[in-house]
């Protein structure tokens, strides 16, 4: 085998342990496990452009409801899908939060008419507040501060004002000067503050007294979360620009601990546990050309995907109970798609219009998934399957790989050598004849002083004088073929003028080197 042979086969198999270390690690980190997940639709009501939606218990009889609400009105629905509860708030706001310590949910709704703040306790709506001195509904937030409970109203000038649960007015305050873009309950060394943002790109933390602990200022604002992502009592809070900055804020000191631009507005954030490591969770960052990012909670990215629109809810489910959720993720074109922790992709489902709200939850004994569009609301029976037969076909694709780059490789290494190729003698004139026979005399003679000189070694010399002589023998049986006389050429020693044939080197009678 020679050396062509041998640099063939070892780049083969420097292949084949390419291809099969690759096939071995998709097949070891499931993704490439057959996965599907399907949706049965249990009901379905009629109730477009939802706002806010959450699966609960508001009626304190132990099982879950569906509480769901739009720019115009607010719903109540039990597990078989029944309206036990409506009402009308005309472009305005809820929250929920228990606000009278009976473990049950109240929701508060804050309209633009009287009563412009309301209280629904296990499905009784009471008045709170008839009026009161603040601009249409933006935000409303029930925020548990560590000397009480308050409902903390915002609006669309970016003004604050608390009231107590029975609607006394606490304090009032602005957070920048367009509509509030967000409103959360966050964490500063384990006591609850309240984070507010801007549209102006105005945020920053208060206490339960109003007193602004600190703001900054950043572009534009479309959505800002608060979360305790390391679980280590104090918040970070995200926000996402108009301009496509997605940054992560220090809640106690308003310090910018990350930044990342992602290339469009961002349109939503969640978070959910992708990783499974319970000691911090993941970041999901969607934006308005619908591109979709799982982070880490230091920011790094884990993957990026895309979907067909705008990103318009994105939620967390553990649909198999591993410890690690899936992201559901609806978008403006009305598609719902579900991304494995690893961000491996599969859809459960598309809405003649735009998806707005997603939930999950218990409804009486199954686990549902709630999604609100444009047009419907349905709740569907979500189910995962997977098949992890599939998970080895990366390692069966691998093999086949494999045996063909071998099976090539050793073809090509088996081959015969190419022939040396060579001109046909046979048909030249006789002067073409004469000058070839010349030139492999004077070519052997220059073989001859080469190995008395020592520059060619003794098998490279027998090697080429055996071909020069075979030139010859074919050279002088084309002389023959076409009854060509040989004439055979001479020269005259110049030392002793002996007669020489041409191609000789050393004059054969004195014994002088001869130069040609």
């Amino acid at each position: 085998m020679n050396s062509r042979s041998i640099v063939t086969i070892v780049f083969a198999l420097i292949l084949v342990a390419l291809v099969m270390g690759v096939s071995v690690l998709f097949a070891l980190n499931g993704s490439a496990a057959a996965e599907k997940y399907s949706a049965t639709s249990i009901w379905q009501a009629d109730f477009a452009n939802a706002e806010s939606m959450k699966i609960i218990d508001l009626t304190g009889d132990g099982a879950n409801d569906l509480f769901i609400q739009s720019g115009s009105a607010a719903s109540i629905y039990d597990a078989a899908g029944s309206r036990i509860a409506n009402f009308d708030i005309g472009f305005g706001k809820s929250t929920m939060g228990d606000l009278n310590g009976d473990r049950v949910e109240d929701i508060v709704l804050f309209q633009p008419f009287m009563p412009m703040v309301q209280l629904v306790s296990k499905g009784q709506a009471v008045p709170l507040v008839e009026t009161i001195s603040i601009g249409s509904p933006s935000r409303v937030a029930i925020v548990k501060f560590p000397q009480q409970t308050e409902i903390v109203l915002g609006d669309e000038g970016g003004n604050l004002v608390s009231l107590a649960p029975d609607g006394r007015q606490l304090w009032q305050n602005s957070i920048g000067s367009e509509e509030l873009r967000g409103l959360d309950d966050a964490r500063v060394n384990g006591k609850i503050v309240l984070a507010a943002a801007s549209h102006s790109g105005d945020f920053g933390v208060l206490d339960g007294n109003g007193q602004i602990l600190w703001m900054n200022t950043t572009e534009q604002l479309r959505r800002m979360r608060a979360y305790d992502l390391f679980g280590d009592g104090t918040s970070e809070i995200l926000t996402g620009g108009e301009y496509g900055e997605f940054a992560i804020w220090d809640a106690a000191t308003g310090t910018r601990t990350f930044a990342k631009g992602m290339g469009q507005p961002v349109s939503e954030i969640r978070t959910a546990e992708v990783d499974g490591n319970p000691s911090s969770i993941e970041i999901i960052v969607g934006g308005k050309n619908g591109g979709l990012w799982a982070l880490t909670a230091n920011g790094k990215e884990l993957w990026s995907r895309s979907v067909s629109d705008k990103v318009t809810e994105i939620a967390g489910v553990d649909f198999d109970d591993d410890g690690r959720q899936e992201i559901i993720v609806g978008d403006d074109s009305g598609a719902v798609n579900v991304f494995s922790p690893e961000g491996t992709r599969s859809k459960l489902g598309s809405y003649g219009s735009g998806i707005t709200r997603i939930d999950e939850g218990r409804l009486g004994s199954q686990r549902v998934v709630a999604i609100a569009s444009g047009t419907r609301l349905e709740v569907q029976e979500a189910a995962h399957v997977e098949l992890p037969g599939f998970q080895f076909t990366p390692i069966l694709v691998g093999l086949i790989v494999s045996a063909a780059i071998l099976a090539v490789a050793w073809i090509l290494a088996t081959l015969p050598k190419k022939p040396e190729m060579k001109v046909s003698i046979q048909s030249k004139s006789r002067e073409s004849l004469e000058a070839e026979r010349r030139m492999i005399k004077e070519s052997i003679a220059d073989v001859e002083r080469l190995r008395r000189s020592g520059e060619m070694t003794g098998d490279a010399y027998l090697t080429r004088l055996k071909r020069l002589r075979g030139n010859l023998a074919e050279n002088e049986a084309a002389f023959k073929t076409q009854n060509f006389p040989i004439r055979v050429e001479t020269i005259k020693c110049p030392n002793c003028g002996g007669a020489l044939e041409l191609g000789m080197d050393k004059c054969e009678y004195c014994g002088h080197v001869i130069l040609t």
